[in-house]
Parts: structure tokens; sequence; C-alpha cells
């Protein structure tokens, strides 16, 4: 079968920009570039696109988070994805049908209303809404589990494998080559500028390299002899069979540490998280976590107790300290630009491969992913971002 948008010509010997990784992030910033002009760029990637964490998450898309720096450039990213299917002209699923975050305790209740007040301020369309409008918006949640929330009408999910499609596509038609099974084994860096990359078909150069490898962020940075403080850790994720629509948002729980949507086919997609990190580099699934999302899923909705498993799967994720994504060019190696650390990268990359590509275009970085530099780690100035869904201890899981 053909890899949508793979380039079937040789790898060339040079290019003007290099992206490391075909994920949603390296393509979006492919495709964005190309549409500046920047038409002489190479994404390479060790198997296909998608094939990482893009083409394994939860496809799940809002705005409505706690932080200047988290709500600015999600809101952007949202604004973008309700036409994104047109702009690419391949329709990549998006369902504006709301996103809600329930809370479940009465803590997580004042937590909600607070969300709600820090998004209004920043902008964001959101709302905080009682136990029952938020059994409204979802009846067949458990009413035990449904004490309020915070409600994004016009969030919602995609469809992850179309969205890469979508993007490959798009960049091929405006030039950009996509190579899969190219594995890089080195970054070349002299007299403090990248000057190309090493892979197992032989050296290519570039004066940009930009390392949007996901899971394998880290690995990259160290062959251009940058430190990246981060982790891998492994997500895991389940669709069961087609069942009769009867949820039409995407719900996340802070209480179950689970997020979810029905897609158009019927399929419920959802993951829950352990309350740690699970730090591994493995692709296996655990039955820990399926035991963990069957049990916590048949709860919040108790109508999918006997419905059946289709697939399960676990996908990687490179994440600082802060939870947040590290976007931008590092400092002590000129050229040599990131767009790794991503938890929410599948949601986040409509803005950031527009405002990263013109960062590498216009040599200054855009206002909205500037708070997000490598360098904040470096100094310990984390971000501070209230309303995720994730586990924040590390550790690790059986």
């Amino acid at each position: 079968m053909a890899v949508p948008g793979a380039c079937r010509s040789p790898l060339r010997r040079a290019y003007d920009v290099v992206i490391v990784g075909a994920g949603v992030q390296g393509l979006a910033l492919a495709y964005e570039l190309a549409k500046l002009g920047v038409r002489d760029v190479a994404v390479l990637d060790r198997s296909y696109p998608g094939g990482g964490g893009s083409g394994r998450n939860g496809e799940m898309i809002r705005s409505a988070f706690g932080s200047r720096e988290w709500t600015g450039l999600f809101d952007e990213s949202l604004r973008r994805w309700r036409t994104l299917s047109a702009e690419l002209d391949f329709n990549v699923l998006f369902s504006g049908s709301g996103y809600l975050v329930l809370a479940s305790t009465p803590e997580q209740v004042e937590r909600c209303r607070a969300d709600a007040v820090r998004q209004a301020a920043l902008g964001v369309r959101s709302q905080f809404v009682t136990a029952e409008e938020a059994r409204r918006i979802v009846p067949e949640v458990n009413p035990d589990l449904a004490l309020g929330g915070v409600y994004q009408e016009h969030a919602g999910f995609a469809h992850h494998d179309a969205v890469v499609w979508g993007y490959a596509r798009a960049a091929a038609r405006l030039g950009v080559e996509i190579h899969t099974g190219v594995t890089v084994t080195g970054v070349e860096v002299a007299g403090g500028a990248v000057r190309g990359v090493r892979t197992d078909r032989g050296d290519v150069a570039a004066p940009v390299v930009v390392n949007a490898a996901g899971g394998g962020a880290r690995t990259i940075a160290e062959m251009a002899g940058v430190r990246l403080p981060t982790r891998t850790c492994r997500l895991e994720m389940i669709v069961t069979e087609s069942v009769a629509p009867f949820l039409r948002p995407a719900l996340a729980s802070l209480e179950l540490l689970g997020y979810c949507h029905q897609t158009a086919r019927g399929e419920f997609v959802g993951g829950t998280e352990l309350p740690y990190s699970d730090v591994s580099d493995s692709l296996n699934g655990t039955y820990t976590l399926l035991a963990d999302m069957a049990a916590k899923f048949v709860r919040l909705l108790p109508r999918l107790a006997g419905v059946r498993l289709l697939r399960h799967w676990a996908g990687l994720v490179d994440q600082a300290d802060d939870l947040s994504p590290v976007i931008g060019p590092v400092p002590e190696v000129s050229g040599f630009h990131l767009t790794c650390g991503w938890v929410y990268g599948f949601m986040g990359a409509p803005a950031t491969g527009a405002l990263l590509a013109r960062g590498i275009h216009e040599g200054v970085m855009p206002e909205l992913i500037r708070p997000f530099s490598v360098t904040r780690l470096h100094e310990g100035r984390l971000i501070q971002e209230g309303a995720l869904v994730v586990a924040a201890e590390e550790g690790s899981a059986a």
C-alpha cells in the first residue's frame, strides 16, 4: 500500500531544512514551511508517517486550560482545527461537538469553577457547568461522578490518521520530500552550528535541522550534543466495537485520570492513566492499564459493560517536568530547532507548525511559542498549568 505523501525518489545529499520525525508535528511544520516558500524540505522517519505517537493518541482537542501560555497556543490551534479540512483539501474528521472536563468531588468542582474564571479572563470560550448541566451534556454518565465541570462547546476531536495523511499529502503537493524507512544515526555540528544529519542512507547536509522525533527526541538531541531535560513515558489506549451513539462530546474525568470520545462510526476510544508517569520506552501494552481502562470506563459510563474490545495499544511521549512542550531554537547550536516534549502534541500541531515555520523563516520566534523555549527547563522557569488531565508524578508501571 502506498504511504500518503511519501517520496519515491532517492534521498538527496542536501536540503534547506531537514525535519526528523514524520508525525503530525513534523508534517505540519513541513507543510507550513512550504506555504512560506521554503520548499526544499525533507522529512525523515525511521518508520512511516504517524507511526509514533501521532497514530496512537486519543485525538481530543481543546483550548480550555489555565495558564496564559497554554491558552494562547492551544486557542490558536483550535481556531485552525475548524478550517483544517478545507485548507488541506482532506477530511480530517474534525468534530466540534464539545469537550467536557468532569469534576467528581467538591474539591474538583471548585478547581473547575476557578479554571473557568481564569479561562474567561484569558478570552477562552468555556463555561463552568453544574451537576445537572453536566448530566444533560452526557446523559449516560454515572451521576455519582458528575458533580460539575468545565465545558468548551466548540472543542472536540479529530481522526489522528486522517490528520497525518492530510498534512503529508498537502506538504508533498508543495514539494516537500517525505522519506520513510530512513534512520537518523547522527546530527552533524561544527563551529556551534548544525550542518546536517547522518542516516543509514548516507549523509545529508542542511543548515536547519528540526527535532520532531516524539518519543525519540532525547536521542536525536544527544546526537547534536544537546541535553534535553525530558523523560520518555508510555500511554495506553483502547477502542471498542461500534455501538449506538451515546457520547456526543469529548469527555475527560479528573477523578479517573481518563479521557474518551465516540467516533462517527460508533467506536468508543479512550485512555486512562495511573497516579504516576509510566517511564518507559516500550510500546508493549500492559495488563495493568488494560484492566484500569476497562474498570474506570465502565464505572464512568455504565452502558459500556459487556461491550467488546477491538484494539489496545501503547504510545510514547517525551515529557518535561512541567508537562509543557519544548519549542524553538537551541541557543548553543545555531540552526537546530525543537518541537518535542509533547503530551498534547496532536491538538497543538496546527498552531505550532505555523508559528515555528514563521520563526524559522523569519529568524524571530512568534510570541505565542517563546515561553516554551528549552531554556526555561535549564533555568527552572517551569510553566504552571493546572488544568491537565494527566499523571504528574514520576514512577513506573508493571
